[in-house]
């Protein structure tokens, strides 16, 4: 009975990691300038680093105007759901940083990696 719940706990412990293998996230800096598909690493100080493929980067806070989540996309034929929404990316999670100071800014990050941490 104890082994099959530990079986079950790591089972429940590896969903939102493999869930975010396929998650990419795309970050809106002012003047329109985007940074796609990355994925989130750390808040580091007064910026947040990203990994985009093989290479590392950094992005100040204060410039991030918007942060989308972009998670892979299935749709299955009689399932009531429209390839609208995925082409259009209504199915996205949109943060919206333009109304908010820097130190809100920050603090939004931190959520966001509560609620999707990064790869280990």
């Amino acid at each position: 009975m104890l082994a099959a719940a530990g079986l079950s706990l790591a089972a429940l412990s590896a969903t939102p990691l493999a869930a975010q293998q396929d998650d990419r996230w795309q970050v809106t800096l002012d003047q329109d300038r985007y940074v796609w598909d990355i994925r989130l690493v750390r808040l580091d100080g007064d910026s947040l680093a990203l990994r985009q493929a093989d290479s590392s980067l950094s992005v100040p806070v204060e410039r991030i105007t918007e942060i989308r989540l972009i998670r892979k996309s299935e749709m299955q034929l009689g399932d009531g759901a429209a390839a609208m929404s995925a082409l259009t990316g209504r199915d996205d999670e949109v943060y919206d940083f333009t109304p908010l100071e820097f130190a809100e800014r920050v603090r939004a990050i931190q959520k966001l990696f509560l609620y999707h941490p990064s790869e280990p």
